[in-house]
């Protein structure tokens, strides 16, 4: 146990001292952010405020306007704790691709501890690592949402964004650990970070809601899990804002409203309840953890 611990410790340690890692990691954030509040945070607030002056009745259209810009603030805020908890992830990971590269595995495989206890040392960083950025994050968007004058999540709320992270984290953490295994040098393993970075914001409808990509895209994009854990968030962070903004409205306009911007998640025709959203990404979690056993044990065997 002390050999895990020891091992863990220091693959946390050496993602740390890098700064060029740790600032990479927070680029796909940036540049989410950036994208979603400054280029479509606009737009964003406008279609709100449209479906609300055309649905609501008399309305304060002041107040509508507030309470939409908050509503695409906790929209935002979901998107980017999904995507924290692949990128950095990711990027923990990369550090048994580079420790391969360097020949500092051969070097811990001969010391008395079993190569799956290593393994699991670079997953478990990259879940303390992930979970500590996205836990960061959320801390921080959240005392901007309340400098902007916006409502905090109650305790509850703010209990399941942290559990809904962690259960993130944990399964992208996986994913990557087995993707890692078919990857030979840092520059390969950059280039999938790079490509990862730029799709995950699509994948995961954040860059544009899933009301605006084509129908067989959406429709292949909710077998996959980056979509549900972005929704599994976004209804837990816009709960209490979207009930506010949307008083008055017909449940109709919300619920169509709720699937555009990928907060409820249809699947043929069926919009899936958030029990079986959590089994179908623990599932992905352990299928993956599955294949990377399998693919690790023949990797090992075919090295011999």
């Amino acid at each position: 146990m002390s050999k895990y611990i020891s091992l863990t410790k220091r693959n946390c340690l050496v993602f740390l001292r890098d700064r060029s890692s740790v600032f990479f990691s927070l680029l796909a954030m940036l540049i989410v952010m950036l994208l979603t509040t400054v280029f479509l945070g606009s737009l964003n607030v406008t279609s709100i405020t449209n479906l609300l002056e055309k649905y609501g009745g008399v309305r304060d259209s002041a107040v509508d306007t507030e309470n939409a810009k908050e509503l695409i603030r906790y929209w935002t805020l979901a998107g980017i704790l999904v995507v924290n908890s692949l990128t950095v992830s990711l990027t923990v990971i990369g550090i048994m691709i580079t420790d391969v590269n360097e020949n500092r595995l051969e070097s811990f495989y001969t010391a008395p501890t079993s190569k799956p206890l290593i393994a699991l040392s670079y997953v478990t960083s990259a879940i303390i690592i992930g979970t500590l950025f996205c836990v960061l994050t959320f801390i921080l968007a959240l005392i901007y949402i309340a400098g902007c004058g916006g409502t905090l999540l109650s305790f509850s709320a703010v209990l399941r964004v942290l559990f809904y992270i962690f259960v993130n984290v944990c399964i992208f953490s996986v994913i990557m650990y087995l993707a890692a295994l078919f990857v030979k040098s840092p520059s390969a393993w950059s280039g999938i970070a790079t490509i990862v970075g730029t799709l995950v914001g699509f994948v995961g409808a954040i860059y544009l809601p899933m009301g605006s990509l084509p129908e067989k895209l959406g429709n292949v994009l909710t077998y996959l899990p980056v979509l549900h854990g972005t929704s599994l968030m976004r209804k837990v962070c816009c709960e209490s804002i979207l009930a506010k903004t949307f008083e008055g409205v017909p449940t109709e306009v919300l619920d169509v409203y709720k699937e555009q911007m990928g907060i409820t998640i249809v699947m043929k025709n069926i919009t899936v309840s958030s029990v079986f959203q959590l089994l179908f990404m623990i599932g992905c979690g352990v299928a993956a953890l599955i294949a990377a056993f399998i693919a690790a044990r023949h990797k090992h065997i075919s090295d011999r």
